[in-house]
Formats: structure tokens, sequence, C-alpha cells
């Protein structure tokens, strides 16, 4: 039995290697590749960069002539296909994942799915992402293929069972939490949607004594690194923003102490809800890591709703918080600056009128920790002086369900 006070997690101070960007490594790559044309080990080596890279049309152009010979491995014709698909040509997918490839290779039979969905096959399309995932319910991209599919079409009921599954398994994620959430009210079991989202509950605000953080410090510490830097396209940030990631692994003791602060707290969060029966309890990680970054936005400068797919719980610190005289034109439109949770996926937002939502006016020094699988994004501040946070997500190390 696991202690009700003091560290509920085994906490790991290392920090996964970080890989350098793969576009450093592109030219060398198309150089071996053209001295050695015949080598599917450095075409692959190749491809993987490429894709790293999201250069789509590239891989599609390198590879097809390889698949009009038939001369592919099975995985480059996993590389096509995910390319294939990423370029609007999901029948050229299909045509490159020849059945002896899409029997044997995992990846493979993710792509299928994906390229039967891109071509409306739906009923084919279901059949094998549910396959997929009977094999592997962790495939966070065949299941979320399926989950926006039965959103889309009213299929709640069905993505509601899967997930369900999954979580009763032993194999539920943060995906499968948050789109169970969404299948359970558009399915209009209000009931158990409130069950499962329970701000009250699940969500923990903590003001920080002064003495704790050193706000200064920890502003200074990262508006003066040197990796900071606007948000990369892939992310929900939009505006005015700048990005400092991997802060887990900057030694700065304004922010090595901030880390510390945060586990001693999640220690906390845990300890008074150990008896829980709620999933996110029940399948809590044994051992854990922290990984994150901060955020500094401005003016325009906000994230759309989102989740945090491969956290368990998400810590967000704020460090400064400028005030605002403005608040929302309409009584219901959340104040500038707020932290806002309600639906997600977004685009099934407006479908789900009895979906939870609340808002959270942050202040300097507020501390707030809540379930990854809950969406959430952020109103502008409309001001020039910056709002300063970090967010850091608890990574489970070990996949094990808890007893």
């Amino acid at each position: 039995m696991m202690p009700t006070h003091g560290p509920q997690i085994v906490w790991r101070m290392d920090q996964p290697s970080r890989r350098p960007p793969a576009r450093s490594f592109l030219p060398l790559l198309r150089a071996a590749v053209t001295s050695h044309p015949d080598r599917p080990d450095l075409l692959l080596d190749l491809a993987v960069a490429l894709r790293d890279d999201r250069r789509w049309t590239e891989i599609r152009d390198l590879l097809s002539s390889l698949a009009e010979k038939g001369a592919l491995t099975p995985a480059l014709a996993c590389e096509l296909a995910q390319a294939a698909i990423a370029c609007d040509q999901p029948d050229l997918a299909l045509r490159v994942l020849a059945p002896e490839i899409a029997g044997t290779a995992r990846d493979a039979r993710r792509q299928r799915v994906l390229a039967l969905y891109a071509l409306n096959r739906i009923d084919e399309a279901r059949t094998a992402a549910t396959q997929v995932l009977d094999e592997n319910p962790s495939d966070s991209t065949v299941l979320g293929a399926f989950a926006n599919d039965c959103l889309t079409r009213g299929a709640a009921e069905d993505l509601a069972s899967l997930c369900r599954g999954a979580i009763d398994g032993g194999f539920g994620s943060t995906l499968h939490l948050a789109y169970l959430s969404a299948a359970l009210s558009l399915a209009g079991r209000t009931t158990d949607v409130v069950r499962l989202i329970d701000p009250e509950y699940l969500c923990r605000r903590i003001e920080l004594d002064t003495g704790l953080i050193d706000n200064d410090e920890l502003t200074q510490a990262i508006l003066t690194h040197p990796a900071l830097a606007p948000s990369p396209e892939t992310k929900p940030t939009h505006g005015r923003n700048l990005r400092l990631e991997g802060l887990a692994s900057v030694e700065h003791p304004a922010i090595r102490n901030l880390l510390a602060v945060v586990r001693r707290q999640v220690d906390d969060y845990l300890a008074e809800r150990l008896n829980a029966l709620h999933p996110l309890i029940a399948h809590r990680p044994q051992t854990a890591r922290l990984q994150g970054w901060a955020l500094v936005l401005s003016d325009d400068g906000h994230e759309e709703t989102h989740i945090h797919p491969q956290g368990w719980l998400t810590v967000v610190y704020y460090a400064r918080v400028p005030t605002s005289e403005t608040r929302g034109a309409e009584r219901e439109a959340p104040p500038p600056g707020s932290l806002a949770f309600g639906p997600w996926p977004r685009f099934i937002g407006e479908s789900l009128p009895d979906f939870p939502r609340w808002r959270v006016e942050p202040q300097d020094g507020t501390l707030l920790i809540f379930p990854s699988f809950l969406g959430h994004g952020t109103v502008p501040t409309g001001l020039s002086e910056p709002r300063i946070c970090v967010a850091l997500d608890v990574l489970p190390c070990d996949q094990a369900p808890t007893p």
C-alpha cells in the first residue's frame, strides 16, 4: 500500500536525450543515397529524416519510382504510404500497401486505416481500425482517426465502448479519457460526463508563498535563455509568443527549484486522492518524470484548445501575469489572460452544449494541477506586457496499470 503522505511517485531526474534536428543530416543523407541508390537502408534513413522534417512531397518523389518497380521494402512502403496520405493521395497509399505488407507490418496496417478513412471507405476503415486497436489499444494515430470519425458521424456509443474497454483493461491513456469524455457528452450521458470531468475534485489551484519561488529570478532565467524562440507551427500556440522547450533539462537554480516544488505538489495532489475510483487515479504511474516548457505570451498570443496526450497530469505555474482592466464584452466571455477549459477535440465543441466548461483567472504565483486529458486553451491578454508561465507534464515511465 502506498503511503498517504510524502512521495507518491518515484521521480526520475534523468531526461531523454534530444536528437539533433533531422534537417541537419539531410545534405549528408541525400549525398549518400545519390552515391548508393541501391541501398534500402540509406533510403530508409533519408525517408525517416524527411518525415521528421515533414517533407512529404520529397518522400513521395523519392520512393514512387521504386514502388512502380516493386522494389520497396515493407519499411519503405510504409514511409511512402504516409507521405502519400499527407500529399492527399490515399489511393497511392493503398496501392503501395500490398496485402503481404499490410498483413505483417504494424505500421502498414496503421497507414492502411488512414488511407481508407481518407477515401471515405468508412466500413472498411472502421473494421481495420478496430483490428489494429484490438492488437494495440495505445496506437494513438489509429485511435485518433477512429475517434474523429465516430464523433463526426454520431457513433458516440461505439467510441465510448472502445475507450471504456481499453481503460477497464488497463490500457487506457490520456487520449482514451479525452475521447471518452467527448463521446459520453455527445451521447447525452451527462451524469457520466460530470463524473469523469469533475473540476472541483480533479483540478487543484495553489497560490504559492512568495518564499517558495523567486518569480523575478525565474522570469529572468526564461527571458534570457538563448533557446527562447517563437513556437513551431506544430504547436497549438498562435499570435505573439515565445517558447523555451526542454525546461526540465535547463540547469538554472530557479528552474531546478520550481521542479522540486512541483514534484512535492504533485505528491500532495495524489496523496489526497489515493482512495478515488476515478480511472485517472486507478491507473496512476508508479514512476514518472517531468517534461516541460515556458511560454511568453503577449498581445494576441494564445493557445487554442488542446490536451497533453503524453502526460498524466499537467502542471502550470504563472511567474508573471499582467493585469488588465478589460473584461469580456459578454458576460459569458472569458476575461483576457484566463485559462479556459472545455470540449476537445475543438471541432466537436459546438455539438456539446452540456460539456463542462469553466475558466481560471491566474495571478503571479498561481500553480494549477489538472489531468492532462482535459481540454484547455488560453485567452489573449491584449497587453504588450508578457504573461510568463511554465507548463510541465508528468510523464509516466511505466505503462503497467497500478492495482
